[in-house]
């Protein structure tokens, strides 16, 4: 993808041609059949909020607000990742809740460079309304 600015992004995964599990990031054998004959794909850039938790303490060098939601995301392709959850009140958090993927920049440290760092943001159309056809 031509993305100079990091602004728009896709995740990565790796998917088996033995068995078809795939991973999300890079990986060089298969975690359920073993088999090194993987190929480089494409994952969703929306899925379902799996689990969550809220973080209270932090970990050394976080440069967000605290708390902050830590949300797995299930992907349709069946991979979980994790990441910070945005854009939604601790209220409204829902096991099963559609989600989508938001790229955010943020600094690091005090003085770093900017980096595009992915998070997890709510759906802009809720399941109960979308439309089949």
């Amino acid at each position: 993808m031509n993305d100079p600015d990091g602004a728009s992004g896709t995740l990565l995964g790796m998917r088996c041609l033995k068995c078809g599990v795939c991973v999300f990031g890079d990986a060089i054998f298969c975690q359920a059949c073993s088999s090194d004959e993987l190929e480089a794909v494409d994952l969703s850039s929306s899925g379902v909020l799996f689990s969550y938790t809220i973080v209270r303490v932090p970990p050394d060098g976080w440069p967000g607000p605290v708390p902050y939601v830590l949300g797995e995301v299930e992907l349709p392709e069946g991979p979980h990742v994790l990441a910070e959850v945005i854009g939604m009140e601790h209220a409204d958090l829902q096991i099963g809740k559609e989600v989508r993927l938001a790229l955010e920049p943020v600094q690091s440290g005090e003085t770093g460079p900017t980096l595009m760092v992915y998070k997890w943001a709510p759906s802009a159309i809720p399941t109960a309304s979308r439309q089949e056809g």
